[in-house]
C-alpha cells in the first residue's frame, strides 16, 4: 500500500489535514498514531505547546492507538503489523530530538559508528539508512502517512547546529518523496498535490 508524505510550514494545517486524509479519504477507522514530540522536554510554563498537544489529543478518534516515540519512530513503524495503517506526526521533532542529544559525537556525514543492522542512529548516514527504511515502509501492506516540515524557501543565516537540522530534514523529505505515492504540500490548510493526485 502507498506511502504518503504530507509537508508544510509551522501552523499550516498539515497535521489536521493528514488526520482527515487517513480517516476520511483512505477510510481507516483504526490507526496507529505515532507522536514524536518529547513532552518531557516541554516547560510546564509553555502554555502554547501544552494547548497544542491538548488540541491534537481532542482531535484523535478513540479508536486510534497512540504511540509516543521521540527516539525511533521509523523502527516503531517497521515493528507494527504491516496490515495496520500508520500516521506519523512528525519528522521535525524527531530529528530535533536526536540532534540535541548530548551523547551525539558525530556530525552529519560522519563515519558510521553503529552496526548496519541497527535502526537507531539513522541521522548519521541518512542516504544509506533512510533509503532502506523508507523503502521498507513503502512496501507495507497498509497505508502509511508521514507528516513533515518544509525546511525553507531560501537562504537563511544559520549556525552549524541549525544547518544540521535543516540539511537532515531536507534530505529526509527528498528520500521520502521518492518512495511516496503521493506528496501533498499544505499551505494555509489547502492541499497542493506535488506528486500523485487527489484520492
Amino acid at each position: 500500500m502507498p506511502l504518503w508524505l504530507v509537508i508544510g510550514g509551522i501552523a499550516s494545517g498539515k497535521s489536521i489535514w493528514a488526520e482527515q486524509f487517513i480517516e476520511d479519504k483512505l477510510k481507516h477507522d483504526e490507526v496507529e498514531y505515532i507522536a514524536t514530540v518529547d513532552e518531557s522536554l516541554i516547560s510546564p510554563d509553555d502554555w502554547t505547546w501544552h494547548e497544542k498537544i491538548k488540541e491534537h489529543r481532542r482531535r484523535r478518534p478513540k479508536s486510534w492507538t497512540v504511540w509516543h516515540d521521540a527516539d525511533n519512530p521509523i523502527r516503531r513503524i517497521l515493528t507494527l503489523p504491516p496490515t495496520h495503517s500508520v500516521l506519523w506526526d512528525g519528522v521535525g521533532p524527531y530529528i530535533s530530538h536526536y540532534l540535541s542529544r548530548p551523547e551525539r559525537s558525530e556530525r552529519l556525514g560522519g563515519n558510521k559508528s553503529h552496526n548496519s543492522q541497527d535502526t537507531g542512529n539513522l541521522v548519521h548516514s541518512p542516504n544509506e539508512n533512510w533509503e532502506e527504511r523508507l523503502f521498507d515502509i513503502s512496501r507495507r501492506q497498509a497505508d502509511t502517512v508521514i507528516v513533515s516540515e518544509e525546511t525553507g524557501m531560501g537562504l537563511m543565516p544559520i549556525d552549524p547546529d541549525m544547518y544540521d537540522f535543516v540539511h537532515t530534514l531536507g534530505k529526509f523529505n527528498q528520500i521520502a518523496s521518492h518512495y511516496a505515492t503521493g506528496v501533498i504540500f499544505i499551505v494555509a490548510g489547502i492541499p497542493l498535490w506535488i506528486k500523485g493526485g487527489p484520492q
